[in-house]
């Protein structure tokens, strides 16, 4: 679970962030990082869950990294952390370094088509990149049974596409969460 340290390193990243966002800074100069309420979230759910092989698309500069390291240190597990942009992905390892959390997490740094074909199945993945890629990643995914997907944004940039394209999926249970900016949590079945 977070700890005082990572809550205040997450504080940071956020403090930052809501900066950028005032300066009216270009989309591609500022960290897109998720919100510090979801960051509690999905480390707490995947704890819960004992995820042991964790995946994030698009961890920015480090929020969610640090919530679901925390989550796979806890289990003994291992997090990889894909991100696209080289500048946030050094980031968020200096910051990971710092909080001893590093060595739990796989750094991939490229774009997530390209390589979540060499993926193993995963318990547990956050979808937090490109909106126009949520569909296409999900459906890229390998989920373990029983797994959980979970992607950020739906309700601030009104993806009622993808939540329609989950809760088609046989056997999946999803619901959307008013969390940050509103999650959606897949289940997938045992």
């Amino acid at each position: 679970m977070l700890g005082e340290k990572e809550r205040a390193a997450i504080g940071r990243l956020w403090k930052r962030k809501l900066e950028q966002d005032a300066q009216k800074l270009a989309q591609s100069e500022r960290h897109r990082n998720l919100e510090p309420a979801s960051a509690e979230f999905i480390c707490a759910l995947a704890a819960g869950v004992c995820a042991l092989r964790l995946l994030e698309i698009g961890g920015s500069s480090g929020i969610s990294t640090i919530a679901l390291a925390c989550a796979a240190k806890d289990a003994g597990g291992k997090l990889i952390s894909i991100e696209i942009e080289a500048e946030r992905q050094a980031e968020s390892r200096e910051t990971l370094s710092a909080l001893g959390l590093e060595p739990v997490v796989d750094y991939r740094l490229g774009d997530a088509e390209s390589l979540l074909p060499g993926l193993s199945e995963v318990d547990f993945a956050l979808i937090d990149c490109e909106k126009e890629d949520y569909i296409r990643f999900f459906d890229m995914l390998q989920i373990a049974r029983g797994g959980i997907v979970v992607a950020d944004n739906i309700l601030s940039h009104g993806l009622e596409d993808y939540v329609a394209h989950v809760r088609q999926r046989p056997g999946a249970e999803s619901i959307t969460l008013n969390i940050g900016k509103g999650l959606e949590v897949t289940r997938f079945p045992q």
